[in-house]
């Protein structure tokens, strides 16, 4: 915010930057919320918004928070992750472990 604008528009400024960020957070699942992070396109449209109360430049999010955990749905992970019917990998040969020396006491010490 800018110091000249008054007090009265700094709170409708606020107020229309949150209902644009909650609007935007709760429309899409995590992932596109922050492929929209990434262009700044939240922050023109708070330019857009605001213009008609204070015009205002360069808006930007600098800080994302979580405040409510999403539901873990474990169809949605694999969908994101790729399913891998088979696994991937190589299976090690291990040598077994040798027995560890049993610690002795020394005498005199």
């Amino acid at each position: 915010m800018t110091c000249y604008a008054q007090s009265s528009q700094i709170r409708q400024i606020r107020r229309k930057m949150r209902e644009i960020m909650v609007n935007q957070a709760q429309s899409c699942d995590l992932k596109d919320l922050v492929q929209k992070f990434i262009p700044e396109s939240i922050g023109k449209e708070i330019e857009k918004a605001t213009s008609s109360i204070y015009p205002l430049q360069n808006v930007f999010i600098r800080k994302v928070k979580i405040l409510k955990a999403p539901k873990f749905d474990l169809g949605r992970l694999m969908e994101v992750h790729g399913d891998y019917s088979e696994d991937v990998g190589v299976k090690l040969d291990r040598p077994a472990e040798e027995p560890a020396a049993e610690p002795t006491e020394v005498v005199g010490a």
